[in-house]
């Protein structure tokens, strides 16, 4: 006969005109736990949480495989050097790193949201009335940040590389690599395939001044400011330029209506070029790019005709 089973505590109710020995009733309910366990069970990775012993906390040369990183509580957690990479699936592959209410230094090493679900490389956090300051990420040269790949019907979407999502939170990015993952390619995933973007401003405030910017910039409600040489496009929903380490960036800016915030610097455009940016911000976009190239061009001409003597 079939047993029923309650499957919050494993209990096995036999009518009592129906009498089991006790061997028979293990060999019943053993498999059939197993079964329960494996359909009820995601797959998980290995939580790890940073905020409950010290205040200052390093990892350097550690990789954490198949790993959730979690910084809270006004902790500072700083990659110095090594990996974090979130579980391929299951529902914990959201994030690889997430800060909420606490600090993230990232200076050199890999960090990558989970495969499969499209999970996001890194979150930044704050919780309602906290009495910690709200979550802040520092990206250095030396790290990449990358969105996992979505290869699941559940989740199609590849993953942000990096997300900032409530007031206060913020991400200053002065270096480094960030790229979104893929949406899903397989034929179970249909339609639906769009690739995550490399930063996503849910609320909060990012900062640019360097690093390379391999996907979209979404601004949902959020501020984004770039320091360098930079213009942004309104017609054709870009931003183009060098920021101020040296990188060029041209990527798509989604801003649903708020436009970036652009500080444009002498050591980048030249003082001049700085005058004619600061004065396009009333509407002269769209010729900034063009007389900004030609005055750096003069500046670097004359530069180079003075060396010759």
């Amino acid at each position: 006969m079939t047993c029923p089973l309650l499957p919050r505590n494993d209990i096995i109710i036999m009518p009592p005109s129906t009498p089991v020995e006790p061997s028979r009733t293990k060999t019943m309910l053993v498999p059939t736990l197993l079964l329960l366990l494996l359909s009820i069970s995601p797959v998980r990775g290995d939580r790890m949480y940073f905020g409950d012993t010290t205040e200052f906390h390093v990892i350097d040369g550690q990789d954490y495989e198949s790993h959730n990183i979690f910084v809270v509580n006004g902790t500072t957690l700083t990659l110095e050097n090594g990996s974090i990479i979130a579980p391929d699936s299951g529902d914990d592959g959201e994030s690889a790193v997430r800060i909420e209410d606490a600090n993230f230094v990232a200076i050199e090493g890999i960090i990558s949201g989970g495969m499969g679900v499209g999970g996001t490389g890194v979150t930044i956090s704050t919780t309602r009335d906290s009495d910690y300051p709200p979550g802040i990420a520092t990206f250095e040269a030396g790290v990449e940040v990358y969105g996992g790949d979505a290869t699941r019907d559940e989740t199609t979407k590849g993953g942000d590389a990096v997300q900032v999502l409530q007031s206060g939170s913020k991400a200053i990015i002065n270096g480094g690599k960030f790229v979104p993952g893929t949406g899903c390619t397989i034929k179970v995933c249909g339609t639906e395939d769009a690739d995550g973007v490399a930063l996503q401003v849910v609320q909060g405030e990012a900062i640019i001044k360097g690093g390379s910017i391999e996907g979209d910039i979404v601004n949902v409600k959020g501020d984004i400011e770039l320091h360098g040489c930079v213009e942004y496009d309104e017609e054709a929903g870009k931003i183009t330029g060098v920021l101020l380490d040296g990188s060029n960036i041209d990527v798509v800016y989604k801003g649903q209506g708020r436009r970036p915030s652009i500080i444009s610097l002498p050591e980048v455009c030249g003082d001049e070029t700085v005058a004619i940016a600061r004065g396009s911000k009333n509407g002269g976009g769209s010729t900034f790019n063009h007389v900004a190239l030609t005055s750096v061009s003069v500046v670097l001409g004359m530069i180079i005709t003075l060396q010759s003597y």
